[in-house]
């Protein structure tokens, strides 16, 4: 046996591998393990100048992967956009909250460059409506103005912002979005799904030097919480490929990042190609629908409440049938992975049509196709996936923040005590995790984890108990089963030789604990190949 370069003993380490064993100790050589066993064995590795760490009964388990969020704009959000979020994440609850917030940033901001807010959420608001161009206007007609909702899939801009980014009364609306407009046609400022992505590309970017700083920023709140390495589904910039590479290339990347290019940039050489083992490309992002809290998630039947008074809305796709099904028979037949972002169930059923034909025409033994959220995917479409080899990344985080009204406002009862049905997944066998979808919600592995074993919501209320899971089964969702869904569960993921030595060290052992404390569990360290990256002060 190699001699190790660190040892961790006298602890709780939760390996996560096909068994769940739990050992005492854990041997590294370099960035990557050498063994785990007993304390005595696992110190008779010791090489010369070894590090030996006693863990004092402190549990270990593997980095969290984040399954599901996109990484870089977290990265661009918290650099340049002002905070507008309600309860439970921010402090906004009216209008002149979010309005005072914004006009002290344009105080602050040479006239003409561009202000820009995200995380309102127009039904925590007082006004309980979204934001229009008019009410923007009063911040500022100086500065071009940009709201997002805290979807993502709605953006309010002001006059000015609209007019800079070309949208009149003549701009007709793109395919998969909508323009909101006013009685005569002039947009009132509200932009859904493709439409709101437009503008978002004609805003100012950050230079490559800046995002390097902002990157390492951001890596190191990832690494306080345990997260050794993140992702990002669905890259709209080659300035994203170029900054991480450069980050890591100058060795101010602390954790590990895995990017999908999203499907209108992944045919695109990268023109930044240093290789790191902290930087790894995956499968192309597709979406085909849009968000529940803006209805614009494409659902079978209608929304619980009509939307602008119409009892039949169901929302849209973001392809026609057509479109959705020549993009994943294009990228299945080339042999790259497809993660593909739906909500609604009807949605969901296009994606799995697709899917099937694409396995079909060419069949692959193992294509672990990654559908991302798949909300309110049903009982029968759980035994398609099965079938097909399809992989969900559950937002069971739903229930906690947007529970109450997906019960009272978007879903009802029914379908919002069967979303994210994650013990439905495991009961057929099929491999889900679940994941924060950052910048949506701040990324909190155990808030998580407490989501998945509690379905409590905001106001305290339990929200589907019986698709409820485990806490052995919510920990492997947020370690082992994303390295799964993303082809690296031979270097990450769990606590075994030859895997990189990836861990976070905890002050509670998660299977000892009451179901409701889960949330209150403090990363102590974090280990990232080896190498101590966060120790808690």
């Amino acid at each position: 046996m190699e001699s190790a370069t660190r040892v961790l003993f006298n602890g709780t380490i939760l390996t996560m591998d096909a068994f769940n064993t739990v050992v005492p100790a854990i041997a590294f050589k370099g960035e990557r393990i050498l063994a785990t066993g007993g304390n005595d064995e696992m110190l008779s590795l010791a090489g010369p100048g070894a590090e030996r760490t006693d863990l004092n009964g402190a549990t270990v388990i593997p980095g969290f992967y984040d399954a599901h969020g996109h990484f870089f704009m977290n990265v661009e959000f918290h650099a340049t956009r002002v905070d507008l979020n309600s309860p439970p994440i921010g402090d906004c609850r009216t209008f002149a909250d979010c309005l005072e917030r914004l006009k002290e940033r344009a105080a602050a901001t040479p006239p003409g460059e561009w202000v820009q807010g995200d995380g309102f959420d127009d039904t925590m608001i007082a006004e309980k409506r979204f934001l229009t161009r008019h009410d923007l206007d009063q911040v500022s007609t100086e500065h071009p103005i940009v709201v997002s909702h805290i979807s993502g899939h709605l953006g309010v801009a002001n006059t000015l912002a609209l007019k800079l980014a070309g949208f009149s009364r003549e701009t007709p609306d793109p395919a998969g979005g909508v323009i909101r407009r006013e009685a005569d046609g002039t947009p009132n400022g509200i932009l859904e799904e493709t439409a709101v992505i437009n503008l978002y590309g004609q805003l100012p970017q950050l230079s490559c030097e800046r995002l390097v700083d902002e990157i390492e920023k951001t890596c190191a709140d990832y690494a306080g919480k345990g997260i050794t390495n993140a992702i990002d589904a669905g890259v709209m910039h080659q300035k994203y490929f170029k900054a991480v590479r450069l980050a890591a290339k100058q060795d101010r990347l602390p954790i590990r990042v895995t990017y999908n290019p999203l499907f209108t940039l992944f045919d695109e050489p990268e023109e930044e190609t240093f290789q790191s083992s902290k930087v790894h490309r995956g499968g192309v992002k597709l979406l085909q629908d849009g968000s529940i809290q803006c209805f614009t998630a494409y659902m079978s039947k209608p929304y619980y409440t009509p939307f602008k008074g119409d009892p039949e809305w169901r929302g849209y796709p973001t392809h026609t049938r057509e479109k959705l099904f020549e993009l994943i028979a294009k990228y299945h037949k080339a042999g790259h992975q497809i993660v593909i972002h739906t909500n609604g169930d009807a949605a969901s059923e296009d994606v799995l049509d697709a899917i099937e034909a694409a396995q079909k025409e060419h069949p692959v033994a193992d294509p672990r196709f990654l559908m991302v959220h798949a909300q309110n995917v049903r009982e029968d479409q759980l035994d398609r996936f099965k079938k097909l080899g399809v992989t969900p990344t559950f937002y069971t985080l739903h229930v906690y923040y947007w529970g109450d009204r997906h019960k009272g406002i978007f879903l009802g009862p029914e379908r919002a005590a069967h979303q994210n049905p994650m013990r439905s997944a495991i009961e057929r066998g099929i491999v889900a995790t679940a994941h924060c979808d950052v910048p949506v919600v701040p990324v909190d592995p155990f808030l998580s984890i407490w989501a998945c074993v509690n379905r409590i919501s905001a106001s305290g209320e339990v929200i589907g108990p019986e698709q409820r899971i485990s806490v052995v089964d919510a920990l492997r969702a947020h370690t082992i089963n994303p390295a799964w869904q993303n082809f690296e569960e031979k270097d990450k993921g769990s606590l075994e030789p030859g895997k990189f030595a990836d861990l976070a060290v905890l002050d509670t052992n998660p299977l000892e604990c009451a179901p409701e404390r889960l949330r209150d569990i403090k990363v102590m360290e974090t280990i990232v190949g080896g190498k101590t990256i966060f120790i808690r002060s």
